[in-house]
Parts: C-alpha cells; sequence; structure tokens
C-alpha cells in the first residue's frame, strides 16, 4: 500500500519540493513599494499639498480598482456556480 501511494504522489511531492527550492533560493525584496517622486517631479513646483493630494488620488484608484476587480471575479464565481448544476 505504501508502494501504491507513493508511485501517485511521488512526482506531485517532487515538483512542491522543487518549487520550494527554487523559491527558498531567490533573493529579491518583493514587499519595496513604488516610488512616485520620480514621477510627480513636474509637480513639485506646486508645493507638498499638490504631490499628497495626487497621491490621495492614485491611492483611491488603486483601492477602487481592486474592490471592482475583486467584484467582477465574485460575480464570475456566482454565474460559475449557478451555471453547474449539483444534485
Amino acid at each position: 500500500m505504501h508502494d501504491i501511494a507513493d508511485t501517485v504522489f511521488g512526482p506531485v511531492i517532487q515538483v512542491l519540493t522543487f518549487a520550494y527550492n527554487y523559491l527558498s533560493n531567490i533573493s529579491m525584496v518583493a514587499s519595496r513599494g513604488l516610488n512616485l517622486d520620480y514621477f510627480l517631479g513636474p509637480f513639485a513646483n506646486m508645493g507638498s499639498a499638490w504631490i499628497t493630494l495626487i497621491k490621495s488620488f492614485i491611492g483611491a484608484f488603486v483601492l477602487v480598482s481592486v474592490v471592482v476587480g475583486i467584484k467582477a471575479i465574485y460575480s464570475a464565481y456566482l454565474q460559475l456556480k449557478q451555471g453547474v448544476k449539483w444534485w
């Protein structure tokens, strides 16, 4: 019985081990934020209040985009769930 389980799950465990080893060797910092000061350089002459306002608009746009994306994914999930008949 142990040999059958190893035969079935061996390739899956091998792929997961390979993926774990590959991801463990990545040395890039993933949580580095985007510095908008380079892109907002032309607005620097207007003052820091304007830059704060523009950053707030960008943040609001990103937040609304994420919410709309989640809503679209959830709507697709509900349509798929309704389309599949569970008897």
